[in-house]
C-alpha cells in the first residue's frame, strides 16, 4: 500500500486541488484533501524533510504540517480498518471517503472567490464604473499574490500584508496616493461585507490609512467654454456632437453618465427631472437658456442629446482642445510614494468628460451663485465632496479681497 500526494491539474496556471492517493496494488482510492495549491510552489516529488509545498510560499511550514497530519490520519484509519483482514475494497474505500462524517470534503472558498461573490452580489445594486473599481482591485490582489507569493486569506489581510500590498501597488503598478486611498478603501468596504455575513472576524483592515490629497482640478474658464460653445464645426459632425453634450454638462453640472441616462420624459419644461444613476435619488435640474438651446437642436432626433462612449467622447474632446487652442500649459502634481511627480501638459490632454462638472461647479462660484445652491443644482449632499470639485481662480480671489477690503472713497492709496 502506498499513500501520497498529488495535484488535480499539475500545470495549471492558478489554484489546483490536492488530493490524497491511496494505492492497493493497481486499485486506488482518490481521496479529497479540500486545500488548493498554484502547482509553482508544489514539489511533485517531497524534498528530504518530505515536504511538498515549496518554501517560497507564505505559509509552508503550517500548510506542509497540515498535510502530513492529514497523511498519518488516514494512514492509522487504513491500518485500523485493515487489521482484521476482512475488509473488501469497497468497504474500505467507504469507510476512507466517510471518514469524520465526509463523503467528500466540501471545497474551502478562497478569499479572491468570495470577492467575486461579492462583485456578484452587488452587481445589481452598484453602477458599472463602481464594480470596475472592484474587478480591478480583484486584478490588483490577484497580481500581488503572484508576485510576493503570499497566500490571501480573510487571517492573512493583516498590517504585514497592508506594508507589502502597498508597496508593490506604488512600486510595480505606479499608483499615487489618491490612487491608493482608492484601492484601500475599495478593500475595507470589502473586507466589511464580509465580516458582516460571518465569513471573518478579523478586524485588522479598520487600521488601514492612506493618505488622500487634494487632487488637482482640471476646468474650463468662462472664454474658454464661449469658445467651446461658438465654435464652428460641421453640423452632425463628431466633434459638434460631442461639444454640445460637453457643454450641456458644462451648463447643468451632471455627471456623464446622468446625460447619457437622460430621456425626453425627463424633461419637464425649463427643468429635469434627473434620477441619479450612482446615487439613485431624484432632484430637480433647471435648465438655463444655453441648456434649453442644445436641447433644442436635436428636437427632431429619437434621443436628446446624441451622447457617445466615455472613451471615444474623452479622445474627442482632446481633440477639439487641440483644434481651439485650448493649450495653456498645465503642471499636475502627485505623489508616488516618498517622490514628487510634476507633470506639464497643454490644457487640452487634461480634458475629459468630468471636466464639464468642474466647470459647471467652479463658473457658477465665480459668477456669485451660493454654494449651497450650487450643490443642490449638481446634486451633492455633503459639502466635503463637493469642495473637492472646487476650483478658486486667482480671478475670484483678487475679486473677493477687492470687494471686503474697498477703501472707502474719501480715503486715498498712501505711496
Amino acid at each position: 500500500m502506498t499513500l501520497n500526494y498529488y495535484l488535480d491539474k499539475p500545470k495549471a496556471e492558478g489554484d489546483t486541488a490536492i488530493y490524497l492517493f491511496l494505492r492497493i496494488g493497481k486499485q486506488t482510492i482518490k481521496i479529497k484533501t479540500g486545500q488548493y495549491i498554484n502547482p509553482r510552489y508544489w514539489n511533485t516529488k517531497p524534498d528530504k524533510s518530505g515536504n511538498h509545498v515549496k518554501r517560497n510560499f507564505t505559509g509552508c511550514v503550517e500548510f506542509n504540517a497540515w498535510l502530513d497530519n492529514r497523511r498519518s490520519e488516514m494512514l492509522k484509519l487504513y491500518n485500523r480498518l485493515t487489521a482484521s483482514g476482512n475488509i473488501s475494497f469497497e468497504e474500505l474505500k467507504e469507510a476512507l471517503l466517510s471518514h469524520h462524517g465526509e463523503k467528500e470534503p466540501e471545497r474551502v472558498v478562497g478569499f479572491l472567490e468570495h470577492l467575486m461573490d461579492f462583485i456578484a452580489v452587488r452587481s445589481t445594486e452598484l453602477g458599472k464604473a463602481t464594480l470596475a473599481k472592484y474587478r480591478i482591485l480583484y486584478n490588483h490582489l490577484d497580481g500581488f499574490s503572484r508576485h510576493q507569493r503570499y497566500r490571501l486569506s480573510f487571517e492573512a489581510i493583516d498590517m504585514r500584508f497592508f506594508d507589502l500590498f502597498r508597496t508593490y501597488l506604488i512600486q510595480e503598478k505606479r499608483h499615487t496616493d489618491n490612487t491608493l486611498w482608492k484601492d484601500f478603501a475599495t478593500l475595507k468596504t470589502f473586507m466589511g461585507w464580509a465580516q458582516e455575513r460571518g465569513l471573518h472576524q478579523n478586524l485588522a483592515f479598520k487600521k488601514f490609512k492612506t493618505l488622500q490629497r487634494e487632487a488637482e482640478m482640471i476646468y474650463l474658464t468662462e472664454p474658454e467654454l464661449m469658445k467651446l460653445y461658438h465654435a464652428e464645426l460641421p453640423v452632425g459632425g463628431k466633434l459638434d456632437r460631442v461639444r454640445d453634450v460637453f457643454c450641456f454638462g458644462c451648463f447643468t453640472g451632471q455627471r456623464y453618465s446622468d446625460i447619457a441616462n437622460l430621456r425626453r420624459s425627463d424633461i419637464r419644461g425649463d427643468r429635469w427631472v434627473l434620477r441619479s444613476v450612482k446615487t439613485d435619488t431624484t432632484h430637480n435640474v433647471p435648465l438655463n437658456g444655453f441648456a434649453l438651446a442644445i436641447l433644442s437642436k436635436y428636437d427632431g432626433e429619437e434621443r436628446p442629446l446624441p451622447v457617445m462612449s466615455n472613451q471615444k467622447t474623452n479622445d474627442y474632446l482632446k481633440e477639439l482642445g487641440v483644434l481651439l487652442g485650448i493649450d495653456d500649459p498645465v503642471t499636475i502634481t502627485r505623489k508616488l510614494g516618498n517622490a514628487r511627480v510634476a507633470e506639464t501638459q497643454p490644457k487640452y490632454t487634461f480634458l475629459s468628460t468630468h471636466t464639464a462638472r468642474r466647470t459647471f461647479i467652479t463658473l457658477s462660484l465665480e459668477k456669485g451663485m451660493r454654494p449651497e445652491v450650487a450643490m443642490r443644482i449638481s446634486g451633492h449632499t455633503n459639502y466635503a465632496t463637493f469642495k473637492k470639485y472646487i476650483k478658486i481662480s486667482e480671478k475670484v480671489t483678487e475679486n473677493e479681497m477687492n470687494d471686503i477690503w474697498r477703501l472707502p472713497a474719501q480715503m486715498k492709496v498712501v505711496s
